[in-house]
C-alpha cells in the first residue's frame, strides 16, 4: 500500500504536468508559450505548497494517498465525463468491457427493500445450472454477512478467477429456511445480440445490445440463422439503449451492410493526428433494406454505426435524437501491480460527412479546456450525406423519422420503482412454476391477484397537484389561517383520491403489459420478454411500415 500511495503522488505530479504540457508548436507567439508555462509553474507550485502546509499543520493526521486522490478526481472532474480513474479491479471491468468476457457465478444483482437480490441469473451460468432464481435474496458470501455491503463489492466476490470456489447463502421468499448454494466461477459470456426474429414474414429483426469484439461475429450468426428461417426482405436492426464500446467492432458491424473500403468513421485531437477507418471485406447484406432504431440510450459505437449508415444513405434512422457520445478514450498503465489504470479520452469521432457526434457541454465554461479559436461556438453546422441529404451536428444521430417511444404513467412509475411487479412476478412464479397459455395473456383471474397483493403491499402513488396540496395544508396550519381553508384542501385532497382510483383505472392496459413482460421473463428468461415487448413498440411499428411498403423508404434516401 506504502509503494502505491508513492506511485499515486508521482502520477498525481505527472498528470497535473501532462494537463499544462503544450504540443510542440502550439504557440508561435512567445509571450504566449511563457505565459503558458508560467501558469504551469505557477500552479504545480500552488499544488505542492498546499499539501506541505496540510501535511505539516492540519489538526489531526492526514491519509496522504485519499487524499491525492481526491485531488487526481477533482482534477479530471473538470475535464469529460470518460477521462478516470480506474483504481480496483480495472483489467477485469476493461476485459469486460473489450471482449464480452469474465470470470464469474452469472448473476444480475440489484438492491430490492435494501437488499441484494437477484434479479436474473445468466443462462447456462453457474448460477442458472445451481437453480438459483429470479428473487432470491443473497444473505452471506462465503461465510461472511454482506447486509452492509455495497452491490460493488458483492460483485467484485461474485467475479474473479475461473475455477475458484464461492457459497452464498440464500433466502427464498416463500420458503422458511434459508439454504447454501456452491458455485464455481466459469467465464460468463455476455451476448451483444439480445434477441433476432422476425417481425413478420420476410421482416428480419436483430437487438444488439453492446459492441465488444464478439458482436459483428454475433450479428452475423443472427442474420444467418433468419436467412436459413426464410429469405429476409428487409432488415431492423435495434440500437436502441446500446451504450456502445470497441470502435473495430462499430466499424465491422457497418461493414456487414456497406461495400469494401468504405470510410465509416475517422478519429483526431489536439495531440493526435487523424486516423481513418475503412470497411475491409465484402459485405453480407449489401443491398436489404434497413433499418436502424435510435433513442437516447444509443451512445458510442451505437451512434457511429447509426450515423454512418445514415451519412451513406444505407439506411433509415427512426426513433429519437441519440446520446451524444464522440470521444476516443484510450486506457494507460499507471500501477501494474495494484491495477490502477487511467482512461484518458484522446480524440473525437467523425463520421462520413464531416459531422462530430459529440454534445460540446462538458467543456464550456469549466476554465480548464482551451477552446480552439477556430471552431464555431455554436454547434448546427450543416453536412451532407452521399445523395446530398441535409443533416447537422447537434450533438448525437438525429433520426430520419422521429418516433417517440411510450411514456410511463405516474402510477406504471411507482410499480417499478417499488419494485411490486417483480416482486409479484416472483411470488407467482414459485406458487405456480409452470404458465400452461402459450400467448402469454394476462386474465382477469391474474390481475385480480395481482390487485390483491398491491393492498398487502399498501400500494400508493402520488399525481399532480396532491403534493402541492400537502405543502398548502401544512402552510396554512402553520401561519394559523382560517380553518375553512384547511377543510375545502381536505375536500379536494379526497377529490384527488377518487381521481387516482381512475387514473389507476385508465392505466390497467400498460400496466397488464408491464406485467405480462415481468412474468415473461420469470418463465421463460430475457429473450421471451424482449420478444414480447416488440408487439406493442410504436418505433417498431414505424420501421415495420416502412419495410412493407419501400415508397417512403426509397423517398427519404432519394438524392436531393
Amino acid at each position: 500500500m506504502k509503494n502505491l500511495r508513492y506511485r499515486v503522488l508521482v502520477v498525481f505530479i505527472l498528470l497535473f504536468a501532462f494537463g499544462f504540457q503544450a504540443k510542440t508548436g502550439f504557440a508561435e507567439d512567445k509571450t504566449k508559450k511563457e505565459d503558458y508555462y508560467y501558469r504551469l509553474k505557477q500552479g504545480w507550485d500552488y499544488l505542492q505548497k498546499v499539501y506541505e502546509l496540510l501535511n505539516r499543520y492540519y489538526v489531526d493526521e492526514i491519509d496522504p494517498y485519499p487524499l491525492l486522490k481526491t485531488g487526481i478526481e477533482g482534477m479530471l472532474d473538470k475535464l469529460d465525463p470518460y477521462t478516470v480513474f480506474i483504481e480496483r479491479d480495472g483489467e477485469n471491468r476493461l476485459r469486460m468491457i473489450t471482449t464480452g468476457r469474465y470470470g464469474g457465478v452469472g448473476l444480475e444483482i440489484g438492491l430490492r427493500n435494501k437488499k441484494v437480490t437477484v434479479i436474473a441469473p445468466i443462462e447456462n451460468s453457474p448460477a442458472a445450472k445451481s437453480g438459483i432464481q429470479a428473487g432470491d435474496i443473497i444473505e452471506k458470501i462465503n461465510g461472511k454477512d454482506i447486509s452492509d455491503w455495497s452491490l460493488e463489492k458483492v460483485s467484485s466476490i461474485l467475479r474473479g478467477k475461473v475455477g475458484v470456489k464461492v457459497r452464498l447463502l440464500i433466502r427464498r421468499p416463500g420458503l422458511d429456511r434459508t439454504f447454501e448454494v456452491e458455485l464455481t466461477r466459469d467465464e460468463i459470456v455476455i451476448e451483444d445480440v439480445g434477441y433476432a426474429g422476425f417481425l413478420q414474414k420476410g421482416i428480419g429483426y436483430v437487438s444488439l445490445r453492446g459492441f465488444t469484439e464478439k458482436a459483428p461475429d454475433e450479428l452475423k450468426a443472427a442474420l444467418r440463422r433468419l436467412q436459413k428461417e426464410q429469405p429476409l426482405q428487409g432488415l431492423v436492426l435495434d440500437l436502441r439503449g446500446n451504450p456502445g464500446g470497441l470502435l473495430d467492432a462499430a466499424v465491422q458491424v457497418v461493414n456487414v451492410f456497406v461495400p469494401k473500403n468504405v470510410l465509416v468513421v475517422y478519429t483526431k485531437g489536439f495531440r493526435e493526428n487523424e486516423y481513418k477507418f475503412y470497411t475491409q471485406e465484402d459485405p453480407m447484406l449489401p443491398d436489404i433494406p434497413l433499418v436502424v432504431l435510435v433513442n437516447g440510450g444509443s451512445a458510442s459505437a451505437s451512434e457511429i454505426v447509426a450515423g454512418a449508415l445514415q451519412d451513406l444513405d444505407r439506411a433509415v434512422i427512426v426513433g429519437e435524437p441519440t446520446f451524444g457520445k464522440g470521444l476516443v478514450q484510450k486506457v494507460f498503465n499507471i500501477d501494474k501491480i495494484n491495477d490502477v489504470k487511467l482512461k484518458i479520452t484522446t480524440a473525437k469521432y467523425y463520421i462520413p460527412s464531416g459531422r462530430s457526434i459529440q454534445k460540446r457541454d462538458y467543456a464550456s465554461k469549466n476554465g480548464v479546456i482551451i477552446t480552439d479559436s477556430s471552431v464555431v461556438k455554436d454547434q448546427n453546422h450543416i453536412f451532407y450525406t452521399r445523395n446530398k441529404r441535409e443533416v447537422h451536428d447537434r450533438g448525437g444521430i438525429e433520426p430520419d423519422i422521429l418516433v417517440k417511444g411510450d411514456s410511463l404513467s405516474n402510477v406504471s412509475v411507482e410499480l417499478i420503482r417499488k419494485n411490486l411487479l417483480f416482486d409479484f412476478a416472483v411470488k407467482y412464479h414459485q406458487k405456480q412454476p409452470q404458465w400452461s397459455d402459450s400467448s402469454f395473456t394476462i386474465t382477469q383471474a391474474v390481475f385480480d391477484e395481482f390487485n390483491e397483493f398491491l393492498k398487502e403491499k399498501n400500494f400508493r402513488f402520488t399525481i399532480e397537484g396532491e403534493k402541492e396540496l400537502s405543502k398548502l395544508k401544512k402552510l396554512v396550519q402553520k401561519r394559523g389561517y382560517d380553518s375553512g381553508i384547511v377543510q375545502l384542501i381536505d375536500e379536494l385532497k379526497e377529490k384527488l383520491e377518487v381521481n387516482k382510483k381512475l387514473e389507476f383505472e385508465r392505466n390497467i392496459p400498460q400496466i397488464k403489459e408491464l406485467l405480462r413482460l415481468e412474468l415473461a421473463e420469470k418463465y421463460f428468461g430475457s429473450k421471451m420478454r424482449s420478444r414480447l415487448a416488440l408487439e406493442d413498440d410504436p418505433q417498431v411499428e414505424r420501421a415495420q411500415t416502412l419495410l412493407t411498403d419501400l415508397s417512403d423508404y426509397k423517398k427519404i434516401l432519394a438524392s436531393q
